[in-house]
């Protein structure tokens, strides 16, 4: 359970224009709806949605779901929602509340984190398990943290790590840019940065590739551990609008 559902979290770390769109200063990514392709060792497993949406000025809700495959549904449960909102405030994304349900292998897993901005503080429940954590500049919910870099990216500010939460632990990871790569894709070929991440004493990495004319939109994810890779996200489609001027 864990290995698919942390997957989905990283890949957070963090149809169709093929030009860069104008955005409102409240909405640093225009609102979209990724459609992905998800294989396991290779092997196709299922999909997964991601949905980008601004319900009122400066405020975001993000959205990402995994549903297996007809043959992988018989085999065993592979579902994951996950759901975020938070605000854009001083050219900040500010995670509100993030919600994790996730039913993979038999085994469950909900998760929820309340974000107390004022008391700088965050409530973290992770099924029975429960924690108050500090919130310093930078914390991220897993899902917000796709906002985060692809806006960071766009503004040519990536930091040298991230820190969010898995479950009702801190984790911080190394961002390491290993430059430009043009990608063939079910979008045609598109010009991206290819960005790796992992925990300085982990031997899993997460390598993430933005397209440049997508708004950063990860187009690709893929996790190895120890040298073999195991699970991967292939973009399909993506319906996007333009934002407000």
């Amino acid at each position: 359970m864990n290995s698919l559902t942390r997957f989905v979290a990283l890949a957070g770390l963090l149809l169709a224009p093929s030009h860069p769109l104008a955005e409102a200063i409240d909405q640093p990514v225009a609102p979209f709806q990724a459609r992905y392709d998800l294989y396991g060792m290779g092997l196709p497993l299922g999909e997964a949605l991601m949905v980008l949406d601004y319900p009122g000025p400066d405020r975001y809700t993000m959205h990402f779901d995994v549903r297996p495959n007809p043959l992988v549904a018989l085999l065993a449960s592979h579902q994951v929602q996950e759901k975020a909102r938070g605000e854009i405030r001083n050219g900040k994304v500010l995670p509100a509340q993030y919600v994790q349900q996730a039913d993979t292998g038999g085994k469950t897993r909900n998760v929820l984190l309340r974000f107390d901005q004022p008391a700088q503080r965050i409530e973290a429940h992770n099924n029975a398990e429960q924690a108050v954590l500090p919130l310093s500049p930078g914390i991220m919910d897993p899902l917000s943290l796709h906002l985060a870099v692809m806006w960071d990216l766009k503004r040519d500010r990536l930091p040298e790590q991230y820190t969010l939460i898995d479950g009702t632990e801190l984790r911080t990871y190394q961002i390491h840019n290993e430059g430009h790569e043009t990608l063939n894709t079910a979008l045609g070929s598109l010009p991206t940065v290819r960005i790796s991440q992992a925990q300085p004493s982990g031997s899993r990495i997460t390598t993430f590739w933005f397209a440049t004319e997508l708004q950063y939109l990860p187009v690709r994810i893929t996790r190895q551990k120890k040298g073999r890779e195991d699970l991967r996200l292939e973009i399909h489609s993506v319906e996007r609008q333009s934002a407000t001027p």
